[in-house]
């Protein structure tokens, strides 16, 4: 048997996956990215629109970022805070 016969037999092995496991990520990524190339040239027709919707939901995506971290940073109801710079002058 030549080496190029013993390469061309599958191995059954520890670790050795057989070549149709080795391509499905990727196959599944070419599906992916026609899919999106598909997605985006049906929307073409719709980009005013669609715009208008990305827009938005990039300000609410702000907002919720903001209120989550000045939930985070805000003290707890029950905390006991010292007197302020304001009251302390009056």
């Amino acid at each position: 048997m030549s080496h190029a016969q013993r390469r061309a037999i599958p191995l059954r092995g520890a670790g050795v996956r057989p070549m149709t496991a080795a391509l499905a990520v990727p196959a599944a990524q070419v599906c992916a990215f026609a899919l999106g190339c598909a997605v985006i040239h049906a929307a073409r027709g719709h980009a005013e629109i669609l715009t208008r919707v990305l827009a938005a939901a990039a300000i609410l995506a702000a907002v919720l970022v903001l209120l989550v971290a000045s939930l985070d940073c805000a003290p707890e109801a029950d905390a006991v805070m010292g007197p302020s710079a304001v009251s302390a002058a009056s």
